[in-house]
């Protein structure tokens, strides 16, 4: 192992004294079990050492490394794992090092199920040696979920070897700084290459939406109109100054929209005024359908989440308009069909709040892969 880093670095009350290596880490948890098993004992209690998964988190800022290990922490009794926490990055200054610390309960308390919490604390160019670490903390026998919480990069060494463990790579693409080009990349490694499942919490948030655009097509006078569609446009939100552009959510609509269909990339994606972007795609027949993403202020609304969307069909020379945009707020949305400018349908629906605990708890129950969401990945890829 690489020489430790100055502990003064870390904060020690939130993840724990420093060990010097693995073997002493696990000594320490031994410890703590056993301390915690003769205290239940004392009062006649039953404590569990439970585990189900593996939760490796990568995270090159400590704020984003103590949001996730609280997020893990909070869906302990639903989820109980062991959490590792690689926080550090190459670029760092300084001497290089690797540092190992636990957060664990004090043996003298007695809750029914309880977490383990490591951090494995690198800074400077280690990382040929992260993965020799990581892996002998892993719990034998159990599926490992690696969730990288900013943009990612899959081509490190160390995150190939892990990736080639884990059932699931879990990422947000709301915290992508280029999500037009991260999404295709990571769909090529994960997807492409078969190297794990892939998820993203995104996605997830687009649940509703979906579901909306589906009902619209229920209508059987409706679905007819699937061939005739030609312009799709989508809106997603931005900050006041329109410099926080995450067309992520934006992108996935659209690649799943394309790749139930059966549309297929006809250009590469254009940049637009105000940090939107233009492309077409092609239905079978070769007629092309243009794609506009929008991005909008929207008060209440954060960085990224869509705010409306709009279909467009022609038949027989008449204009219908499928949208979908919130309505006064984030709770809420309108969606309406119109016929020549005529609205023959409208209804207010819900738009349920989704944070993080309740997205990463639903993912991790799943270990198979999300075919749907390949696919519209796939789409973005040909797009890329």
């Amino acid at each position: 192992m690489a020489a430790a880093v100055n502990p003064a670095m870390v904060d020690t009350e939130v993840w724990g004294q420093p060990t010097p290596s693995v073997l002493a880490l696990e000594r320490e948890l031994a410890r703590v079990r056993r301390e915690r098993a003769a205290h239940a004992r004392e009062h006649v209690a039953t404590v569990a050492r439970a585990a189900v998964l593996n939760i490796v988190v990568i995270a090159r800022r400590q704020v984003h490394a103590l949001r996730a290990a609280e997020t893990v922490a909070t869906l302990a009794m639903r989820h109980p794992s062991r959490a590792i926490v690689v926080l550090g990055d190459a670029r760092e200054e300084g001497p290089p090092g690797i540092s190992l610390h636990a957060q664990l309960p004090s043996g003298d308390r007695a809750e029914l199920v309880y977490n383990e919490r490591i951090l494995v604390r690198a800074r400077g160019p280690v990382e040929d040696r992260l993965a020799s670490v990581v892996l002998p903390l892993l719990v034998p026998d159990l599926p490992l979920f690696l969730w990288w919480t900013e943009t990612p990069d899959v081509d490190r060494p160390y995150v190939r070897d892990l990736l080639a463990l884990a059932q699931r790579l879990i990422v947000d693409s709301a915290d992508f700084a280029r999500p037009e080009r991260t999404l295709p990349r990571l769909a090529t490694a994960c997807v492409v290459d078969r190297r794990c499942a892939l998820t993203d919490l995104n996605w997830a948030r687009l649940t509703t939406w979906r579901e909306l655009l589906v009902q619209f097509f229920d209508v059987p006078a409706w679905r007819q109109l699937l061939e005739d569609i030609e312009g799709v446009r989508v809106s997603f939100a931005v900050d006041a100054d329109g410099r926080e552009i995450h067309p992520s959510q934006a992108l996935l609509l659209v690649g799943w929209l394309a790749s139930r269909l059966g549309w297929r990339a006809s250009d590469r994606i254009s940049p637009s005024e105000a940090g939107g972007h233009l492309f077409d795609l092609a239905r079978a027949d070769g007629s092309r359908i243009p794609i506009r993403l929008r991005p909008r202020f929207e008060r209440g609304l954060s960085e990224g989440d869509v705010s409306g969307i709009r279909i467009d069909a022609r038949r027989d020379g008449r204009h219908t308009q499928f949208r979908i945009h919130r309505d006064g707020g984030r709770w809420c949305a309108a969606a309406t069909v119109s016929v020549d400018d005529e609205i023959v349908s409208e209804r207010i629906v819900p738009l349920p709040a989704t944070d993080v605990v309740e997205l990463l708890s639903e993912e991790l129950t799943i270990l198979a892969s999300d075919r749907v969401f390949e696919e519209a990945l796939a789409l973005l890829v040909t797009l890329a």
